[in-house]
């Protein structure tokens, strides 16, 4: 009803400020090449008094003065301003915008002409977000753009993903810088996509330079909806559907497990009437929910856009345990106050809460426990008489109460595997959970000021306050020595972190007969603090020291075209950040591009199927700062460990926790970069190809534990490893046409090569490695960064097949010294794709509308080590029972069971991880405007889809989309969380 109100007061004011002419009813028809043209906006110039065209491409607009001016437009065409002069019929035949290159797009502080530009610059922008059912902004970016590749740490609910923008370039953190509405954001996954107008990647240094220290990873730019001036404007849209695992893999059941633990020599194994489908018992179907209304408008010189957002998804495994919600708020406001003044204010306000289970962990993982807990265990006992009198004599012995569900039925107690193993249906639902309350702002407020044509000068400051309050919550219980917990438990952690950035800057631009200039000239400042106070039981311990940081920095940049023919740009940027040593503190990094349009020469024959040819060139240096907690310039001491004073014959002692670095210097990374530009065929075919070589000088490692001897009693602050080398080949292409009936598609692909490798390696003897993710099959790590190989690529013993004779695994001595040991631990797989790709397929027709993305890898290595060599009844994935040996003569590919811990720290657990998913696969059907304007809509459009439902892989395990939490563990699968298949229906609609 409050709206129903505020558009009577627009149109009221409307017509108040209109020309006093005669208002008349206008109708008529929007064609494109004599079809017609639905959903084209036709309004009165200068007024709120606007419609849409119907199916049919017919509209009508009331009230319409006599000498006013209607403006049509539609994306991709020219818009047209027709006097009425009296008409009462005005049919609009609509130009294709045949230069699509003259749209705008956001650089680093400013926006520029896709046809002027001499960078890697990929664009996602409202009309590919606005129909996805994607509920975080970096699922909307997967699959879309070349070069980028996406992987989610974990398929639980509210868990995000890792972006890396042409491959890892750092032996550390490799994600890239986001820029929110001009403000720095340490995530994006607190953003609605359906608040995003536009997305833009700067992939190669040149575009990304003018960021300086914070650009070698890639920028990744976020523009917000605004409002525009004109009648309010409100959009709901909701999305309501299931979630359910979706997977090949299998596990043994009860009788091949008899079998195998027998074969094994393990007797005491046999069939006790059980047999339990672990995978089927710990999934469950999810419910998932998404809500998002927008407000917008304007009126005279101010606009504004309002929206909230909810999304509420519970988890597949343990339900509400692994459950996440998030609420969004966010205003945009901007108002040209006069000719020369613009203000604006961006602001963000979200509110999240997730409940987690254990997960990514190799011991204490409730997906691991899955993987591995025999099958002759039940979920639930059939009755207490059905419960061992062992479990009930340990849980009295112990003090603590029987694992029990809501209905009181006792969960069932591994049957026959020990250690750490719990049924994970248990572990989920009774055992461990952990909430995590966070609470983020993200806002920005500018001043634009045009004193004189061409000069623009803007002061913008920007604020980030972010509070994490992490609880966990461990209920007693026993099931053997090593899975037991004999008093309640709880665990919070709180983390509180806060960023001001103030930046100002001055753009001029003027043009001289056929000479185009732009200049920018900058100053900002920053300051971030984070503070993480650490509880156990409610009792305070320990208190980790604020971190602060402050940088200051002075950028500029220089573009130059002549005629749209010939384009150079250059820019400079100096940081002085005090993460970095006395000595070392400032970094300057400069880049350069030029570009050369060749079909704007006057040679080029127009007639041909080429209509645009473009090709052009850069190189640049960014820095990263990523890896550092500062002072890294600093010896750090301690009198207390553990809680307690440390103590020496009755005297205050004291011990080194971080040994100074004075030669800690900038991470650099240097890029060289060619691309070519292409449009072909009347504009309807799109095609861009780059070439890129990116390397990485000086890469930081904040684990100064890698180089510090073990005898040393202290560990070194952060240091500089060595060159990473990341290269490869971009191409995307698009295709677009509407046929004569009105058939409307188009069609875009994208592909991306990657070679990844470390060129040198400081620190360490020849020969070596840096350690990295720990497991329990290769406890001197199952990941190593080396020279002469991918960053972080998996390590252990190459094999060369099965002895036929006993059932051994057959391991290769790679030293050729005649011993198998430690040694002979080699290369056995990488975790970095070969190759990248991605793309949509959109069809429509009259109000159908069809939409597939898909995404996927080729190349790529995943290692499983969710197995458990100490822990020998355990239960493991089918094709260990149906490939292995069986007696002597047989070929096998598995080891005999036997045998098979043999396989466990080998390229045996080492599988190819190419895949190829069908991320989204959507129908709609938007009604006709002359129905929907019946119901007082301006338009209504209802979907569904299903999302992440159809993958094509070799890899056995549960998930190919494999990431993880920690830069040296892409690829390790510990019993991965798996990304869910979604069956959703959704509904949009705006009035």
């Amino acid at each position: 009803m409050k709206i129903s109100m505020l558009k009577t007061i627009f149109f009221g004011i409307s017509i108040l400020l209109g020309v006093g002419a005669q208002a008349q009813t206008v109708t008529g028809k929007v064609t494109d090449a004599d079809l017609p043209l639905p959903g084209a906006s036709i309004i009165v110039k200068g007024t709120t008094n606007g419609t849409s065209s119907d199916f049919d491409g017919n509209y009508t607009l009331n009230d319409v003065p006599s000498d006013a001016i209607i403006v049509v437009s539609y994306i991709g065409f020219v818009t047209q301003e027709i006097p009425v002069e009296g008409r009462s019929v005005i049919d609009v035949a609509m130009v294709e915008d045949k230069n699509s290159l003259d749209e705008v797009v956001v650089v680093g502080y400013g926006t520029k002409k896709k046809s002027l530009l001499t960078g890697a610059i990929s664009s996602v922008d409202e009309k590919q977000i606005k129909n996805t059912s994607n509920q975080r902004v970096e699922q909307v970016l997967q699959g879309r753009t070349s070069g980028v590749f996406v992987t989610t740490s974990s398929g639980s609910p509210g868990q995000g993903a890792q972006i890396r923008v042409r491959g890892a370039g750092s032996s550390g953190n490799s994600e890239p810088l986001y820029i929110v509405d001009g403000m720095k954001s340490s995530s994006i996954a607190t953003l609605a996509p359906s608040d995003i107008e536009s997305i833009e990647v700067l992939k190669d240094a040149a575009s990304a330079a003018i960021y300086g220290t914070e650009g070698a990873n890639g920028v990744i730019l976020i523009t917000t909806k605004r409002g525009r001036s004109g009648d309010i404007k409100v959009n709901f849209s909701t999305q309501l559907g299931t979630q359910f695992v979706n997977t090949d893999m299998e596990l043994m059941n009860a009788s091949q497990f008899v079998q195998y633990m027998n074969e094994a020599g393990v007797t005491s194994v046999v069939d006790n009437g059980y047999d339990t489908n672990w995978i089927d018992e710990t999934f469950e179907s999810a419910p998932i929910t998404r809500y998002d209304l927008s407000v917008s408008g304007g009126i005279d010189k101010t606009s504004f856009y309002a929206s909230m957002g909810h999304v509420e998804q519970e988890g597949i495994v343990g339900g509400d345990n692994s459950s996440f919600t998030r609420k969004t708020f966010r205003i945009n406001i901007k108002s040209e106050i006069t000719n020369w003044l613009e203000v604006g204010f961006n602001g963000t306000y979200t509110l999240s809460d997730r409940f987690g289970i254990q997960e990514n962990n190799d011991t204490r993982g409730v997906i691991q426990n899955m993987l591995i807990i025999d099958p002759l265990t039940p979920v639930i006992y059939p009755s207490f008489a059905d419960v061992p009198q062992s479990v009930i004599d340990n849980s009295a012995a112990n003090g603590v109460p029987l694992l029990t569900d809501g209905n009181g039925n006792v969960y069932g107690y591994p049957s026959y595997s020990t250690g750490e193993v719990i049924n994970p249906v248990a572990y989920a639902n009774a055992i461990d959970r952990t909430f995590t309350d966070e609470r983020q702002s993200l806002y920005t407020a500018y001043l634009k000021l045009k004193p004189i044509d061409g000069l623009e000068i803007t002061t913008r400051y920007g604020r980030e306050s972010g509070d994490i309050d992490i609880m966990q919550t461990i209920n007693p219980y026993f099931v053997s020595s090593e899975a037991s917990n004999t008093e309640l438990t709880t665990i919070q952690n709180v983390f509180d972190n806060r960023r001001w950035l103030w930046e100002n800057f001055v753009t001029y631009g003027k043009s001289i007969g056929k000479h185009n200039v732009k200049a920018l000239l900058g100053y900002s400042a920053e300051d971030r603090d984070n503070f993480t106070p650490v509880s156990r039981n409610g009792t305070q311990f320990n208190n980790i020291a604020p971190f602060f940081d402050n940088m200051t920095s002075v950028f500029g940049r220089l573009s130059y075209d002549y005629d749209g023919k010939y384009l150079f740009e250059a820019s400079l940027r100096s940081d002085t950040s005090d993460k970095f040593p006395t000595d070392n503190k400032t970094g300057t990094f400069p880049a350069f591009s030029a570009g050369w349009v060749v079909s704007n020469e006057d040679f080029w024959n127009g007639d041909g199927f080429l209509d645009y040819l473009k090709v052009r060139a850069s190189w640049g240096e960014n820095g990263s700062r990523a890896n550092l907690s500062g002072n890294s310039d600093l010896t750090f001491i301690t009198t207390v460990l553990n809680g307690l004073d440390i103590n020496y014959l009755g005297n205050v002692g004291a011990q080194i926790t971080g040994f100074a670095n004075p030669n800690l210097v900038w991470e650099t990374s240097e890029q060289l970069n060619f691309g070519v530009d292409l449009r072909a065929f009347n504009n309807k075919l799109s095609f861009t190809t780059e070439y890129y070589k990116k390397t990485t000088r000086d890469a930081i490692v904040s684990d100064g534990s890698l180089i510090t001897p073990g005898s040393a009693g202290f560990v070194s602050n952060e240091f500089n490893a060595g060159t990473i080398v990341n290269q490869g080949f971009e191409f995307e292409l698009g295709y677009t046409d509407t046929t004569e009936g009105g058939f409307r598609y188009s069609i875009n692909a994208n592909l991306s090569t990657l070679d990844n490798e470390v060129t040198e390696i400081l620190f360490v003897p020849e020969g070596t490695s840096l350690v990295g993710a720990s497991a329990p099959q290769n406890p001197d790590g199952v990941t190593r960064f080396a020279e002469g190989q991918p960053s972080w690529f998996f390590f252990g013993y190459q094999t060369n097949g099965i002895d036929p004779a006993t059932g051994d695994v057959i391991r290769v001595d790679t030293n050729n010294d005649g011993t198998i040991n430690n040694l002979d631990k080699t290369f056995i797989g990488s975790p970095h794709p070969d190759v990248l790709f991605g793309g949509n397929v959109n069809l429509a027709y009259k109000g159908f509308d069809l939409n597939v993305q898909f995404q996927g890898t080729l190349g790529n290595d995943i290692m499983s080590t969710y197995h458990q060599p100490s822990r020998p009844i355990t239960n493991k994935p089918i094709h260990f029972f149906n490939d292995r040996w069986t007696g002597p003569g047989d070929n096998a590919s598995y080891p005999g069971a036997g045998s098979v811990i043999q396989s466990y720290d080998t390229d045996l657990v080492v599988e190819d991880g190419s895949y190829m998913r069908i991320k989204q696969l959507q129908l709609g059907y938007t009604l006709p405007v002359s129905f929907a304007n019946k119901l007082k809509l301006e338009s209504l459009r209802i979907y569904v889809s299903l999302d992440d439902y159809f993958t094509f892989t070799k890899y056995r395990g549960l998930d190919p989309e494999i990431g993880n939490f920690n830069f040296n563990s892409i690829g390790v699968d510990r019993g991965f969380y798996p990304t869910a298949a979604r069956a959703l229906f959704g509904l949009s609609l705006d009035f």
